[in-house]
């Protein structure tokens, strides 16, 4: 019969020096997925913020003494493919695309919901990135409603 010496049998780790490392590795996880979710959040954010400025700057290159040739949206169809990839995307990242005009055309804004909330909890805010053509950029938690930008948030 074969002998154990002790130095073989205190090789290795145990079952409950196993089962500790995980759970530190999953505790560890579990936080670092938690403070990942905001930053997501905010790479997105960024994203619609860029795509809703390429939006002015698309109506600004087709800008021919009005707006006419800019759609308002959102629609069903979209005619203008730059524009169709724009509201595509930025439905992607989580917002919806938005372009409002007046009546004669010759001003407009376009803007979109963001994913960050703003505020204190409990009264968290949808927050919103509007462009106009009188060269406004604004962060507003009013929805914009006309073709300007909203001045101040009151």
């Amino acid at each position: 019969m074969k002998q154990w010496n002790n130095e073989a049998m205190n090789k290795g780790f145990t079952l409950i020096e196993m089962l500790v490392v995980v759970a530190v590795i999953g505790i560890l996880a579990s936080v670092l997925l938690t403070t990942l979710g905001p930053a997501k959040n905010r790479a997105k954010d960024s994203r619609i913020i860029q795509e809703v400025n390429q939006v002015r700057t698309i109506a600004e290159i087709v800008y021919d003494g009005d707006y006419g040739a800019v759609e308002e949206l959102p629609r069903q169809i979209i005619q203008n493919s730059e524009l169709k990839l724009l509201a595509d995307d930025i439905a992607e990242q989580g917002g919806e695309l938005h372009i409002i005009k007046s009546a004669d055309e010759t001003v407009f804004s376009t803007y979109s919901k963001l994913n960050a909330l703003v505020g204190v909890e409990p009264d968290l805010k949808v927050n919103y990135y509007c462009v106009d053509s009188n060269g406004r950029a604004v962060f507003s938690t009013q929805k914009p409603k006309s073709y300007q930008c909203p001045i101040s948030d009151d």
